[in-house]
């Protein structure tokens, strides 16, 4: 989008209208493949509208071995799902160390003869259970030339972080402690074939694991983030234009309806989510995005809203937008003004929007507002909270009773 405004909106729906129910519209989607059961060996192909990518090994660790995530299933997918949504095609491994090389074997194996598999001499392994057997894996990919790098996750104390290897590694370390050793920003040493990476206030290498009781969705998100950029160096893919795909969902909603939700359920993940840092409103999961989408921000604005860019900043699986957004406070926008009547005024509200995309569709966008204007904004830590965690609190209390987001 150019620093020009953008009109935002060409068919409008007051929020409080009722809506009919609605079909979800199916995800792309390529069915997970069993390739073994004892031990277990899962093949996922790429999870994105590209559908093709470089192959990827997953060593998981046994279930039985974890304790359960107490705040229950959060919406961050597993693994295996999540890096086949980045645009790889994952092998997920659950093996013990004897079984691990025929393991590997039949992995490899899996992805040469799987179409999907866009780059087929090189394959990196992620281990989120490798610690244990750190030297068996590393003995099957000095061995193996299609093996090119590993990421793993280890703990802080652990000699593996000293070990020197021949091939590119990357240590992600967890500490108990509040604060990171000195080494917590990603350094590579003298043999420039390892990196560490350390990340404070975890409790052990399982923080990335959804299921675990030590999963740390915002340590989580940084190891993702770090990981991905390892790989990509590595495997020299999956490259996405992540601003062009944030940039085709902005217009939504200037499409008639139908056609809108036709093309947002192939924009988001399966459980994306959305939220306004100051107010709280948004949506956390498919559907209570998509009801919130629906009927009380794409169609809901004032109908001469408009954005104007101001800078942007991309990364490598996230955009940041600094923007002015604009509209007549013709009516009540409850994202942004909850309860405010209409003024009658127009407004300018300076904006920064975090955009997460993964692969090549959208996973989540916070955006803190500016303070330019006096808002209406949730107490306490709450927000900060929700940013972190997206479910660390509740979204939309400050529509108030007679605003709450409608079943889809």
């Amino acid at each position: 989008m150019s620093s020009d405004a953008v009109g935002l909106n060409r068919y409008h729906k007051h929020p409080q209208c009722k809506t009919t129910p609605e079909q979800p519209v199916p995800l792309p989607s390529a069915p997970l493949q069993i390739i073994s059961e004892s031990p277990s060996i899962v093949l996922q192909p790429p999870l994105t509208r590209r559908g093709t990518g470089p192959g990827l090994i997953v060593t998981l660790p046994p279930s039985l071995s974890l304790q359960p995530n107490p705040k229950g299933k959060p919406l961050d997918p597993e693994p295996v799902q999540k890096w086949a949504e980045e645009g790889f095609a994952v092998v997920g491994i659950t093996a013990t160390e004897t079984e691990l090389e025929a393991a590997v074997v039949k992995a490899l194996d899996s992805l040469e003869g799987l179409e999907e598999v866009g780059i087929k001499d090189k394959v990196a392994v992620l281990g989120t259970s490798i610690e244990r057997h750190f030297s068996a894996i590393s003995s099957i990919v000095s061995e193996n030339p299609k093996l090119v790098c590993i990421a793993a996750y280890i703990s802080l104390g652990s000699n593996l972080s000293t070990v020197s290897t021949s091939f590119p590694t990357l240590f992600h370390i967890s500490s108990p402690d509040a604060e990171a050793p000195p080494s917590d920003a990603i350094s590579a040493k003298a043999d420039t074939t390892s990196q560490t990476a350390t990340y404070p206030s975890t409790s052990s290498p399982f923080f990335v694991l959804p299921n675990s009781s030590s999963y740390d969705p915002g340590n989580a998100s940084l190891a993702h983030t770090t990981a991905l950029v390892f790989f990509r160096k590595h495997l020299g893919g999956p490259n996405f234009d992540i601003a062009a795909i944030w940039e085709e969902h902005i217009p939504t909603s200037s499409l008639p309806r139908g056609l809108w939700r036709e093309l947002w359920g192939q924009w988001w993940y399966a459980e994306p989510y959305v939220n306004h840092v100051p107010t709280m409103t948004g949506g956390i999961g498919r559907k209570a995005l998509s009801a919130f989408y629906r009927d009380h921000f794409i169609f809901a604005n004032p109908a001469d809203t408009s954005m104007q860019t101001v800078s942007r900043t991309v990364g490598p699986d996230r955009v940041v937008d600094e923007f002015i957004l604009r509209m007549t406070h013709d009516r009540t926008v409850d994202w942004l003004l909850p309860k405010v009547p209409p003024t009658g005024k127009k407004i300018a509200v300076p904006m920064l929007g975090v955009i997460n995309v993964r692969g090549d569709r959208l996973y989540h966008g916070p955006t803190p507002q500016g303070k330019r204007l006096k808002l209406p904004i949730s107490e306490g830590n709450s927000s900060a909270r929700l940013l972190i965690d997206e479910t660390d609190g509740v979204s939309n209390e400050m529509f108030g009773e007679d605003w709450g987001v409608t079943d889809a």
